[in-house]
């Protein structure tokens, strides 16, 4: 019995004590979050909440379910420049999390995009990171919450009005 109750705490708690460390991942994010010449950006859970209302009123469920469950997301950015260093950078970062794999890559128009993914058994959540990179722009998103690679494309369907 002991050893029952044992196991259904590690249970309940582990994941907790999991997802509360520091990955290699958010100190990439801390580091280059206020640094001059980067736009940063960061997405809360409550935005997501509101575009979800938002989509749910325009009639795409889809999609209001999607960014319902999604946490966050997290933008790096810098237009032109020498970028070398912050996608070495973000690369190293994925890299020393060994739990994310790489889904693809491409390149178009000179700018390469990588993407990599880090899915968990303890947890039902994901992370997506989307490396671009070239001469006009670089760009590093992490976004973190409940969805599959199909829904993340439904992103791109978001358009400021």
């Amino acid at each position: 019995m002991k050893r029952l109750l044992l196991i259904f705490a590690l249970c309940l708690f582990l994941p907790r004590s999991v997802s509360a460390q520091s990955s290699s991942v958010d100190d990439f994010f801390r580091r280059y979050d206020a640094s001059e010449g980067f736009t940063s950006v960061l997405l809360e859970q409550k935005m997501m909440q509101m575009m979800s209302r938002q989509a749910a009123q325009r009639g795409d469920k889809g999609l209001a379910v999607l960014l319902k469950d999604i946490e966050y997301i997290r933008i790096i950015a810098l237009k032109g420049g020498d970028s070398g260093m912050l996608v070495r950078d973000a690369e190293a970062a994925v890299a020393a999390d060994r739990k994310f794999q790489p889904v693809t890559s491409g390149t178009e128009d000179g700018q390469t995009t990588k993407f990599y993914i880090r899915e968990t058994a303890l947890s039902v959540k994901s992370e997506l990171v989307m490396i671009t990179y070239g001469a006009k722009e670089t760009v590093v998103v992490n976004i973190y919450g409940e969805f599959d690679l199909k829904q993340v494309a439904r992103l791109s369907s978001i358009r400021p009005q």
